[in-house]
Protein backbone atom coordinates (compact mmCIF):
# COMPACT_ATOMS: atom_id res chain seq x y z
CA UNK A 1 0.00 0.00 0.00
CA UNK A 2 2.71 2.53 0.77
CA UNK A 3 4.32 1.80 -2.02
CA UNK A 4 0.95 2.40 -4.46
CA UNK A 5 0.87 5.98 -2.49
CA UNK A 6 4.72 6.84 -3.47
CA UNK A 7 3.62 5.54 -7.03
CA UNK A 8 0.81 7.91 -7.03
CA UNK A 9 2.29 10.96 -5.62
CA UNK A 10 5.48 10.80 -8.26
CA UNK A 11 2.36 10.14 -11.16
CA UNK A 12 0.91 13.46 -9.44
CA UNK A 13 4.11 15.49 -9.33
CA UNK A 14 5.42 14.60 -12.61
CA UNK A 15 1.93 16.07 -14.00
CA UNK A 16 1.97 18.88 -12.52
CA UNK A 17 5.34 19.55 -13.86
CA UNK A 18 5.20 19.26 -17.49
CA UNK A 19 1.90 21.12 -16.83
CA UNK A 20 2.85 23.63 -15.43
CA UNK A 21 6.18 23.64 -17.67
CA UNK A 22 3.35 23.85 -20.50
CA UNK A 23 1.45 26.59 -19.49
CA UNK A 24 4.85 28.74 -18.73
CA UNK A 25 5.79 27.34 -22.42
CA UNK A 26 2.77 29.03 -23.50
CA UNK A 27 3.01 32.21 -21.31
CA UNK A 28 6.82 32.93 -23.09
CA UNK A 29 5.09 32.30 -26.52
CA UNK A 30 2.76 34.78 -26.12
CA UNK A 31 5.62 37.22 -25.38
CA UNK A 32 7.49 36.63 -27.55
CA UNK A 33 4.40 37.16 -30.37
CA UNK A 34 5.08 40.43 -31.96
CA UNK A 35 1.52 40.91 -32.47
CA UNK A 36 0.78 41.24 -28.64
CA UNK A 37 3.48 43.93 -28.54
CA UNK A 38 1.06 46.29 -31.09
CA UNK A 39 -0.27 49.57 -29.32
CA UNK A 40 -2.97 51.02 -31.25
CA UNK A 41 -2.62 54.71 -31.57
CA UNK A 42 -5.33 57.61 -31.84
CA UNK A 43 -5.26 61.18 -32.85
CA UNK A 44 -3.50 62.48 -35.90
CA UNK A 45 -6.76 64.30 -37.00
CA UNK A 46 -7.99 67.78 -37.76
CA UNK A 47 -11.47 68.70 -36.44
CA UNK A 48 -13.01 71.50 -37.21
CA UNK A 49 -14.11 74.11 -34.40
CA UNK A 50 -16.46 76.70 -33.97
CA UNK A 51 -15.72 80.65 -34.73
CA UNK A 52 -17.16 83.69 -33.11
CA UNK A 53 -20.24 85.98 -34.30
CA UNK A 54 -17.98 89.42 -35.01
CA UNK A 55 -19.81 92.24 -35.48
CA UNK A 56 -18.50 95.56 -36.03
CA UNK A 57 -20.60 98.96 -37.53
CA UNK A 58 -19.49 100.34 -41.10
CA UNK A 59 -18.10 98.08 -43.87
CA UNK A 60 -16.49 94.90 -43.90
CA UNK A 61 -12.73 95.23 -43.10
CA UNK A 62 -10.51 95.09 -46.31
CA UNK A 63 -7.82 92.66 -45.54
CA UNK A 64 -8.06 88.60 -44.41
CA UNK A 65 -5.15 88.90 -42.62
CA UNK A 66 -4.84 87.95 -38.06
CA UNK A 67 -1.79 87.76 -35.70
CA UNK A 68 -2.32 84.39 -33.99
CA UNK A 69 -0.39 83.44 -30.59
CA UNK A 70 -0.81 81.32 -27.37
CA UNK A 71 -0.34 82.36 -23.34
CA UNK A 72 -1.72 80.82 -20.90
CA UNK A 73 -2.59 78.07 -22.90
CA UNK A 74 -5.28 79.94 -24.18
CA UNK A 75 -5.18 80.31 -28.33
CA UNK A 76 -5.69 84.16 -29.28
CA UNK A 77 -6.38 86.02 -32.96
CA UNK A 78 -5.69 89.75 -33.42
CA UNK A 79 -7.57 91.02 -36.27
CA UNK A 80 -6.07 94.16 -37.83
CA UNK A 81 -9.15 94.33 -39.90
CA UNK A 82 -11.51 94.56 -36.89
CA UNK A 83 -9.36 96.31 -34.55
CA UNK A 84 -9.69 93.63 -32.27
CA UNK A 85 -8.50 90.88 -29.88
CA UNK A 86 -10.66 87.64 -29.37
CA UNK A 87 -9.21 84.63 -26.99
CA UNK A 88 -10.04 81.06 -27.40
CA UNK A 89 -9.87 79.30 -24.44
CA UNK A 90 -9.34 75.16 -24.84
CA UNK A 91 -11.06 74.07 -21.24
CA UNK A 92 -14.93 75.97 -22.20
CA UNK A 93 -14.10 75.50 -26.04
CA UNK A 94 -15.82 79.40 -26.10
CA UNK A 95 -14.45 82.17 -28.35
CA UNK A 96 -14.61 86.01 -26.31
CA UNK A 97 -13.82 89.53 -27.40
CA UNK A 98 -10.97 90.41 -24.94
CA UNK A 99 -9.92 93.99 -26.20
CA UNK A 100 -12.15 96.19 -28.64
CA UNK A 101 -9.72 98.83 -30.87
CA UNK A 102 -7.10 96.56 -29.82
CA UNK A 103 -4.28 98.11 -31.93
CA UNK A 104 -3.22 101.72 -30.81
CA UNK A 105 -1.29 101.82 -34.20
CA UNK A 106 -2.02 100.90 -37.61
CA UNK A 107 -0.27 97.27 -37.91
CA UNK A 108 -0.80 97.11 -41.77
CA UNK A 109 0.54 100.51 -42.46
CA UNK A 110 4.19 102.37 -41.86
CA UNK A 111 6.85 99.80 -42.82
CA UNK A 112 8.58 98.12 -45.20
CA UNK A 113 6.41 94.96 -44.07
CA UNK A 114 4.28 95.84 -41.38
CA UNK A 115 3.90 94.31 -38.26
CA UNK A 116 4.63 90.80 -37.23
CA UNK A 117 3.76 88.52 -33.96
CA UNK A 118 6.87 87.89 -32.81
CA UNK A 119 7.19 86.71 -29.19
CA UNK A 120 5.10 85.45 -25.76
CA UNK A 121 6.25 86.29 -22.33
CA UNK A 122 4.17 85.21 -20.30
CA UNK A 123 1.39 87.48 -20.39
CA UNK A 124 3.31 89.96 -22.50
CA UNK A 125 3.00 89.75 -26.40
CA UNK A 126 5.40 91.54 -28.67
CA UNK A 127 4.76 92.54 -32.16
CA UNK A 128 7.63 93.78 -34.12
CA UNK A 129 7.93 95.70 -38.00
CA UNK A 130 11.49 95.12 -39.35
CA UNK A 131 10.74 98.10 -41.57
CA UNK A 132 10.85 100.79 -38.78
CA UNK A 133 12.63 98.71 -36.06
CA UNK A 134 9.81 99.50 -34.02
CA UNK A 135 9.27 96.98 -31.47
CA UNK A 136 5.60 97.32 -29.54
CA UNK A 137 4.27 94.97 -25.94
CA UNK A 138 1.32 94.16 -25.45
CA UNK A 139 0.57 93.21 -21.80
CA UNK A 140 -3.03 90.83 -21.89
CA UNK A 141 -3.56 92.18 -18.22
CA UNK A 142 -3.24 95.27 -18.27
CA UNK A 143 -4.43 95.99 -21.55
CA UNK A 144 -1.60 98.51 -22.06
CA UNK A 145 0.97 99.10 -25.16
CA UNK A 146 4.83 99.61 -24.92
CA UNK A 147 7.53 100.31 -26.80
CA UNK A 148 10.72 98.82 -26.12
CA UNK A 149 14.12 98.56 -27.68
CA UNK A 150 14.17 98.96 -31.83
CA UNK A 151 14.83 95.69 -33.23
CA UNK A 152 18.78 96.63 -34.64
CA UNK A 153 18.83 94.27 -37.41
CA UNK A 154 19.39 95.00 -40.83
CA UNK A 155 16.48 93.42 -42.20
CA UNK A 156 13.27 95.51 -42.94
CA UNK A 157 11.34 92.36 -44.07
CA UNK A 158 9.97 88.57 -44.45
CA UNK A 159 11.89 87.37 -41.06
CA UNK A 160 11.23 84.90 -38.88
CA UNK A 161 11.02 84.98 -34.97
CA UNK A 162 10.19 82.86 -31.98
CA UNK A 163 11.28 82.30 -28.56
CA UNK A 164 12.28 80.59 -25.23
CA UNK A 165 11.48 81.02 -21.89
CA UNK A 166 14.09 84.10 -21.38
CA UNK A 167 14.42 85.48 -24.82
CA UNK A 168 12.90 86.54 -28.34
CA UNK A 169 14.59 85.60 -31.07
CA UNK A 170 14.68 87.29 -35.03
CA UNK A 171 16.53 85.78 -37.04
CA UNK A 172 17.19 85.39 -41.40
CA UNK A 173 14.80 88.10 -43.39
CA UNK A 174 15.68 90.63 -46.28
CA UNK A 175 17.53 93.96 -46.52
CA UNK A 176 16.22 95.02 -49.75
CA UNK A 177 15.47 93.45 -53.35
CA UNK A 178 16.19 93.58 -57.03
CA UNK A 179 14.56 95.05 -60.20
CA UNK A 180 12.71 91.13 -60.37
CA UNK A 181 11.54 91.59 -56.68
CA UNK A 182 14.10 88.90 -55.71
CA UNK A 183 15.13 89.53 -52.11
CA UNK A 184 18.49 90.15 -50.62
CA UNK A 185 18.76 87.75 -47.72
CA UNK A 186 20.64 88.14 -45.05
CA UNK A 187 21.99 85.56 -42.18
CA UNK A 188 21.35 87.45 -38.87
CA UNK A 189 20.09 86.32 -35.87
CA UNK A 190 19.27 88.54 -33.07
CA UNK A 191 18.66 87.98 -29.30
CA UNK A 192 15.97 89.46 -27.64
CA UNK A 193 16.20 89.43 -23.89
CA UNK A 194 12.89 90.35 -22.06
CA UNK A 195 13.92 90.98 -18.66
CA UNK A 196 16.73 93.66 -19.85
CA UNK A 197 14.74 94.76 -23.22
CA UNK A 198 18.34 94.61 -25.12
CA UNK A 199 18.91 93.27 -28.10
CA UNK A 200 22.01 90.74 -28.61
CA UNK A 201 23.98 89.77 -32.39
CA UNK A 202 23.93 85.74 -32.07
CA UNK A 203 26.17 83.18 -34.12
CA UNK A 204 24.45 83.85 -37.91
CA UNK A 205 22.04 81.44 -39.44
CA UNK A 206 23.17 78.52 -40.91
CA UNK A 207 23.51 77.32 -44.98
CA UNK A 208 22.00 79.83 -47.42
CA UNK A 209 21.03 82.92 -46.87
CA UNK A 210 17.25 82.89 -47.02
CA UNK A 211 13.84 84.48 -46.33
CA UNK A 212 10.26 83.18 -45.95
CA UNK A 213 11.86 80.52 -43.52
CA UNK A 214 10.86 78.77 -40.10
CA UNK A 215 11.30 79.04 -36.66
CA UNK A 216 10.23 76.93 -33.72
CA UNK A 217 11.79 76.92 -30.08
CA UNK A 218 11.43 74.27 -27.75
CA UNK A 219 13.46 74.52 -24.27
CA UNK A 220 16.82 76.09 -25.21
CA UNK A 221 16.51 74.90 -28.51
CA UNK A 222 15.44 76.60 -31.91
CA UNK A 223 14.47 74.59 -35.31
CA UNK A 224 14.76 76.47 -38.22
CA UNK A 225 15.18 76.15 -42.16
CA UNK A 226 13.17 75.90 -45.18
CA UNK A 227 12.88 79.58 -47.35
CA UNK A 228 13.91 81.07 -50.11
CA UNK A 229 17.33 81.75 -51.09
CA UNK A 230 18.60 83.16 -54.54
CA UNK A 231 21.50 81.84 -55.86
CA UNK A 232 23.85 83.79 -58.78
CA UNK A 233 23.65 82.07 -61.91
CA UNK A 234 26.47 82.58 -64.54
CA UNK A 235 25.46 82.77 -68.42
CA UNK A 236 28.11 81.58 -70.58
CA UNK A 237 26.42 83.08 -73.48
CA UNK A 238 25.95 85.81 -72.41
CA UNK A 239 28.51 86.11 -70.32
CA UNK A 240 25.62 87.47 -67.34
CA UNK A 241 24.80 86.88 -64.12
CA UNK A 242 21.69 85.85 -63.21
CA UNK A 243 19.85 86.19 -59.40
CA UNK A 244 17.70 82.94 -59.32
CA UNK A 245 15.24 81.90 -56.26
CA UNK A 246 14.95 78.73 -55.04
CA UNK A 247 13.75 76.72 -52.06
CA UNK A 248 15.12 75.17 -49.18
CA UNK A 249 14.13 71.95 -47.41
CA UNK A 250 17.30 72.31 -45.37
CA UNK A 251 16.86 72.13 -41.35
CA UNK A 252 18.85 72.95 -38.21
CA UNK A 253 19.37 73.03 -34.55
CA UNK A 254 20.16 75.70 -32.55
CA UNK A 255 21.28 75.41 -29.14
CA UNK A 256 20.14 79.08 -27.77
CA UNK A 257 22.51 78.33 -24.45
CA UNK A 258 26.38 77.62 -26.00
CA UNK A 259 25.19 79.58 -28.93
CA UNK A 260 26.19 76.81 -31.64
CA UNK A 261 23.85 75.22 -35.05
CA UNK A 262 23.81 71.84 -35.99
CA UNK A 263 22.87 70.52 -39.12
CA UNK A 264 20.14 68.00 -38.72
CA UNK A 265 17.78 65.71 -41.29
CA UNK A 266 16.22 68.01 -44.14
CA UNK A 267 12.02 68.89 -44.12
CA UNK A 268 10.78 65.52 -44.63
CA UNK A 269 7.98 67.37 -46.97
CA UNK A 270 10.79 69.08 -49.01
CA UNK A 271 11.80 72.04 -50.40
CA UNK A 272 9.60 74.76 -48.89
CA UNK A 273 8.99 77.76 -48.15
CA UNK A 274 6.48 79.90 -46.37
CA UNK A 275 6.12 76.95 -43.79
CA UNK A 276 3.23 77.13 -41.14
CA UNK A 277 3.75 75.51 -37.80
CA UNK A 278 4.12 74.75 -34.08
CA UNK A 279 5.16 72.63 -31.27
CA UNK A 280 3.50 69.95 -29.14
CA UNK A 281 5.18 68.38 -26.20
CA UNK A 282 8.27 68.89 -27.68
CA UNK A 283 7.39 66.92 -31.38
CA UNK A 284 7.69 70.13 -33.98
CA UNK A 285 5.22 70.26 -36.51
CA UNK A 286 5.36 72.05 -39.60
CA UNK A 287 3.86 71.99 -42.86
CA UNK A 288 1.58 73.74 -45.27
CA UNK A 289 3.65 76.92 -47.66
CA UNK A 290 4.23 76.50 -51.43
CA UNK A 291 7.17 74.01 -52.82
CA UNK A 292 8.01 76.39 -55.45
CA UNK A 293 8.52 80.11 -55.64
CA UNK A 294 4.91 80.99 -54.60
CA UNK A 295 3.58 78.20 -56.66
CA UNK A 296 2.82 74.78 -56.01
CA UNK A 297 0.40 75.19 -52.94
CA UNK A 298 0.55 72.46 -50.28
CA UNK A 299 -1.37 71.11 -47.37
CA UNK A 300 0.82 68.63 -45.90
CA UNK A 301 1.64 68.54 -42.14
CA UNK A 302 5.48 66.73 -41.26
CA UNK A 303 6.40 66.07 -37.79
CA UNK A 304 9.76 66.57 -36.53
CA UNK A 305 10.95 64.43 -33.34
CA UNK A 306 14.36 65.91 -32.10
CA UNK A 307 15.86 62.76 -30.26
CA UNK A 308 15.76 61.01 -33.12
CA UNK A 309 16.46 63.29 -35.89
CA UNK A 310 13.18 62.18 -37.54
CA UNK A 311 10.60 63.55 -39.76
CA UNK A 312 6.65 61.52 -39.89
CA UNK A 313 4.26 62.19 -42.50
CA UNK A 314 0.90 63.45 -40.86
CA UNK A 315 -2.48 63.84 -41.39
CA UNK A 316 -3.24 67.13 -43.93
CA UNK A 317 -4.72 70.24 -43.61
CA UNK A 318 -8.76 69.50 -44.32
CA UNK A 319 -9.77 72.35 -46.13
CA UNK A 320 -7.33 71.98 -48.84
CA UNK A 321 -5.92 76.01 -48.17
CA UNK A 322 -2.71 76.35 -46.84
CA UNK A 323 -1.33 79.14 -48.49
CA UNK A 324 -0.11 82.00 -46.29
CA UNK A 325 -0.38 84.70 -45.21
CA UNK A 326 -4.21 83.95 -45.03
CA UNK A 327 -3.74 81.41 -42.43
CA UNK A 328 -1.72 80.70 -39.54
CA UNK A 329 -1.26 78.35 -36.60
CA UNK A 330 -0.35 77.44 -33.06
CA UNK A 331 0.13 75.80 -30.34
CA UNK A 332 -1.77 75.96 -27.20
CA UNK A 333 -1.87 73.04 -24.42
CA UNK A 334 -1.55 69.86 -25.77
CA UNK A 335 -3.33 70.71 -29.58
CA UNK A 336 -2.23 72.71 -32.38
CA UNK A 337 -4.68 75.11 -33.88
CA UNK A 338 -4.84 76.53 -37.54
CA UNK A 339 -6.93 80.28 -37.92
CA UNK A 340 -7.97 81.17 -41.43
CA UNK A 341 -8.49 84.61 -42.16
CA UNK A 342 -10.43 86.53 -39.67
CA UNK A 343 -11.59 83.59 -38.32
CA UNK A 344 -13.65 82.65 -40.93
CA UNK A 345 -12.21 78.98 -39.94
CA UNK A 346 -10.61 77.18 -37.11
CA UNK A 347 -9.41 74.09 -36.66
CA UNK A 348 -7.82 71.92 -34.11
CA UNK A 349 -5.10 69.29 -34.77
CA UNK A 350 -4.90 66.72 -32.41
CA UNK A 351 -1.41 64.73 -32.33
CA UNK A 352 -0.63 61.03 -32.32
CA UNK A 353 -1.03 59.11 -29.08
CA UNK A 354 -1.28 55.23 -27.86
CA UNK A 355 -4.57 54.19 -26.67
CA UNK A 356 -3.38 52.27 -23.61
Amino acid sequence: MPRIKTLLLLVCTATLFFSCKKDISSKQDIKKDPLTMIIPTGGNRWDQLGVPNIVVPGAPPTNMYNFSFAANDKVYAALPGYNQLWQYDPATTLWSLIKSNFFSFNPMAGGNDYYKYAFTNGSNIYFVNPGTKKLKQYNLLTASWTDMANFPGTAIASITATFTATKGYVLSGISGSDGNGYGYAVVENWEYDFAANTWTSKANTPGLSRYNAASLAWGDKIYFGTGISVLLVFNPSTFQIYRIPVTDADWYEYNTTTNTWTKKADFGGGVRQDTRGFVINGTVYLGFGTAGYYTDIRTDLYSYNPASNTWAARSSYPPGNGYPPYITMVGAATSGYAITEDITAFWRYTAPYNLF
